[in-house]
């Protein structure tokens, strides 16, 4: 089974997944049905940010271009997958994490204006990203 978006309204996440292979490709175990999917980030210390923009923008903007983490998340019936990528074009997924619904660490999950954020606390793999709210 291929990761598809829940929502197909968001087109410009949808055709990413569907022009990038390894994305795609992703391993969704055999009965298990992917219910959500969406794309998020976790960016640098605004501090650094602002220090470096205060530099010359230029140093903000490469700072900002290259310290963000790029992530597509998957949640199935029984797992949290999460898909860290990278690369302009092409997409390539760094490697795959996944967390056992049963057995999920402790989640904090907060919501404002325009943000959702996501903080999974496993000593292992620590999780932490934020996700635009809006979807047309």
């Amino acid at each position: 089974m291929l990761f598809i978006f829940a929502k197909k309204s968001w087109p410009c996440y949808f055709r990413l997944l569907q022009h990038n292979r390894p994305l795609a490709a992703a391993p969704v175990g055999t009965g298990e049905q992917l219910k959500y999917m969406a794309y998020g980030v976790k960016q640098p210390n605004i501090f650094l940010i602002i220090v470096l923009t205060a530099l010359g923008i230029l140093p903000g903007v490469i700072a900002v271009m290259l310290l963000t983490k790029h992530y597509f998340v998957g949640l199935t019936d029984r797992r949290f997958i999460v898909l860290p990528v990278w690369g302009s074009g092409e997409i390539n997924v760094k490697k795959i994490t996944d967390y056992r619904l049963d057995r999920l660490p402790q989640v904090f999950a907060s919501t404002g204006p325009i943000f959702t954020h996501i903080k999974i606390l496993d000593p292992v793999k620590p999780f932490v990203a934020k996700f635009h709210r809006y979807a047309p």
